[in-house]
């Protein structure tokens, strides 16, 4: 007997399964980069703030050219900080991508699954239909026995 539709779909879902793995390691690698970059911004925004405090305490009896290097470096780290903002939207844009591609992976399987699932049950239909005419086929065939006298 050939191979049954839903079994030679297995190979379907098979594909389909390690696509979504991939893809939902995928997903996990860019979410880590994420947050190690929303961290790094973190830590930059903090660096920032200590050293805003630290300028703004040292305003008495600092000299002009050290005014105009802590400015400058200020300026300098909110440009790191404008950066990194940036670098964390174009990852979190990634993310939205590979989960979106993730997403339609997953249905793909859902719907293979569903099919298989629906290929079976048309297999046991028509496997019980064979079998329900077999046995009508052996008990016309023992009745016409026991009609002509054969037991």
């Amino acid at each position: 007997m050939a191979e049954s539709r839903s079994k030679r779909m297995q190979v379907v879902l098979t594909l389909a399964v390690r696509q979504e793995e991939t893809a939902a390691k995928k997903v996990a690698e860019v979410r880590d980069q994420v947050a190690k970059e929303e961290r790094q911004l973190a830590d930059l925004r903090d660096y920032a703030a200590q050293y805003l405090q630290a300028q703004s305490q040292l305003r008495d009896g600092i000299l002009a050219h050290e005014l105009i290097n802590y400015s400058t470096f200020i300026a300098r780290l909110n440009e790191a900080c404008a950066e990194q903002e940036t670098k964390v939207k174009r990852y979190q844009a990634a993310l939205e991508s590979v989960q979106k591609q993730w997403r339609v992976l997953h249905q793909k399987r859902k719907s293979i699954e569903d099919l298989i699932a629906r290929l079976q049950h048309e297999d046991n239909l028509l496997l019980d239909k064979r079998l329900q005419k077999e046995l009508d086929e052996l008990s016309s065939q023992q009745f016409l026995r026991r009609k002509d006298g054969n037991p």
